[in-house]
């Protein structure tokens, strides 16, 4: 549970810093301080190196997953899990990463028993997520470009053999490419029209409508994911993995 990502995080600082090696420099030193005060027990200074990475906007896993961490280790649930979904976002399949979302949903005071999804569907749903939205762009890039090279070269062989390889290779990377672009297109849909969310705050009353004068339809605990359905002034419309909707104030969740 307590185990930092070090070398993989240096790599994508250096990745995602700001031109020149000065600033390259800096945000390596913070990360490093922030592993350092991390090893001495000193959690709440280690968040705020890290947190002073995310600010200057070093979007790379291992900051998440380390920031999870030292949440983690000041008894703070919720936003734990919050970034630890968020590296999972960017190193997809990490089995550490895995291990602690596994270990936090024990804890997680609201258990809510839900349907599981039939076999088929989740075998799609993990190949789907097997890959970051950025790792797909990447093979989808990739696959045009070597669909494009080998159309040319089928239309430019003048033997029949190298023309009919050719033409294989099309078709069979063609469908690759349907294949990715289609996953990535759900990706990025996903991420902008059915967005979730953490709850954070240890515990909060979910109300019928959007304001604290509303009734009261549960009270929910740190670290349960919702759906956002709306939002009105300070509140937003959610729905629990159990089918209950309701509305949270906006302070009491994290956006994923």
């Amino acid at each position: 549970m307590s185990r930092l990502a070090k070398i993989s995080g240096l790599l994508l600082i250096c990745l995602a810093a700001a031109p020149g090696p000065l600033a390259a420099q800096s945000l390596r030193s913070m990360y490093e301080q922030g592993n350092s005060l991390y090893q001495q027990g000193d959690f709440a200074a280690a968040e705020r190196d890290y947190r002073s990475l995310l600010e200057r906007g070093v979007d790379a896993g291992a900051v998440y997953y380390n920031l999870g961490n030292a949440c983690f280790k000041q008894a703070r649930l919720g936003e734990a899990i919050y970034y630890w979904e968020r590296a999972r976002e960017k190193l997809p399949g990490d089995p550490d990463i895995e291990s602690n979302l596994e270990l936090a949903r024990l804890l997680i005071v609201d258990r809510m028993d839900v349907p599981e999804d039939p076999l088929p569907i989740r075998w799609v749903s993990a190949m789907v997520y097997r890959l970051s939205v950025s790792q797909e762009s990447r093979v989808v890039l990739i696959l045009f470009v070597l669909c494009n090279a080998l159309l040319s070269l089928y239309q430019l062989a003048a033997r029949r053999r190298p023309a009919l390889v050719a033409a294989a290779g099309t078709i069979a990377l063609g469908s690759l490419l349907v294949l990715f672009s289609a996953s990535l297109a759900w990706k990025v849909y996903e991420k902008q029209h059915r967005r979730q969310g953490i709850v954070v705050e240890q515990a909060v009353e979910m109300r019928s409508g959007p304001g604290g004068h509303y009734i009261t339809v549960t009270t929910i605990h740190e670290g349960i994911r919702v759906r956002i359905r709306g939002d009105a002034e300070d509140w937003y419309q959610v729905s629990l993995p159990n089918g209950w909707t309701g509305w949270l104030p906006r302070g009491t969740l994290r956006i994923l």
